[in-house]
């Protein structure tokens, strides 16, 4: 049935064509009735959807050039042995007033890489923050440097980078294609750091390692490809900077005449290990002094301080939600 206010119009307008007048200008149009019907009723209630997604994360590996720039190791504690502690060590080292880390002694930390995952949200539609975690650890190789090269690798550490960045994405928000720029605040912790026999029979005793956390800025450029509405790649390059001290403690340090560190001193004790005679009376006196400190020649700390300062390659797959 009808509304009646519908049936009077109808008859109205029926009453005025047969009369030969135009209905067209009063005749209510769907729209209007609609409209009609709909004053005073409050407007229909629905989701909002904002089709852009702020938020992302991302997945890839990451690869670490470093620019190692370590300084020689210095003796905390003082030399091992000195020439007054024995009145032989006189005669058996000429010229040489100390036993401890021999000059010109450093380390190369290698380069490594691993795998990394972040989150992060476009504050608006060019400016974005993210922050990296990384799921596996970086694991360096240690070599010896300089004097004690020979040496080859004489630890190994572990070390995580969670970093900070603000970017800044250049172009359209929605461009298949986007550069970026950006500035990060990292951390890098080191642990797990452990020295290799090579250089425990050097340092004359079991050695632990500790490094230092380092806080740092980066610099980084990047370009972003859209591959779906939601999936992309990403290619990012940075520089960090990296600093860290490193402190080995030597305990129950033993030296003899076969130690390798003598090799690193001037002639003639780089000749006490090839000689029976030479290196049989540096096993007695090193012994003698070792019974007067109560067994060993005691406990002795060593610092290097590095500076890595890598070059960073970041490569990911994203997802925008």
């Amino acid at each position: 049935m009808l509304p009646a206010q519908a049936t009077t119009n109808e008859s109205v307008m029926h009453r005025r064509w047969q009369a030969g007048e135009d209905t067209s200008a009063t005749a209510p149009t769907p729209a209007t009735t609609l409209a009609q019907a709909g004053e005073g009723s409050p407007p229909a209630s629905g989701l909002q959807i904002d089709k852009k997604r702020r938020w992302f994360a991302r997945v890839g590996v990451s690869a670490l050039k470093l620019n190692d720039k370590s300084e020689n190791v210095e003796d905390v504690t003082g030399p091992v042995l000195r020439s007054s502690d024995h009145p032989v060590l006189r005669f058996l080292a000429p010229g040489v007033e100390s036993f401890g880390t021999p000059e010109g002694a450093t380390v190369d930390v290698k380069n490594s890489a691993s795998l990394f995952g972040s989150v992060g949200k476009f504050l608006d539609d060019h400016w974005a923050i993210e922050g990296l975690v990384l799921a596996v650890p970086f694991k360096h190789d240690i070599y010896g440097k300089g004097t004690i090269e020979r040496l080859g690798k004489v630890a190994t550490v572990k070390q995580l980078p969670p970093t900070l960045i603000l970017h800044r994405y250049f172009g359209e928000y929605n461009a298949r294609f986007r550069p970026s720029l950006g500035i990060g605040l990292n951390y890098t912790y080191f642990f797990d750091a452990e020295a290799t026999p090579a250089l425990e029979s050097y340092t004359g005793g079991p050695t632990k390692i500790k490094m230092k956390p380092s806080w740092g800025l980066g610099l980084f450029a990047g370009a972003q490809y859209a591959l779906t509405e939601r999936l992309h790649i990403k290619l990012t390059l940075g520089y960090v900077r990296v600093r860290t001290t490193a402190t080995m403690t030597t305990t129950n340090t033993m030296l003899s005449g076969s130690s390798p560190v003598l090799h690193d001193y001037p002639y003639p004790v780089n000749q006490i290990p090839t000689d029976p005679t030479s290196r049989q009376a540096m096993d007695n006196l090193v012994g003698q002094v070792a019974a007067k400190r109560g067994g060993d020649l005691g406990t002795y700390e060593r610092e290097l301080k590095s500076e890595l300062n890598p070059y960073v390659l970041l490569m990911s797959v994203g997802y925008s939600f």
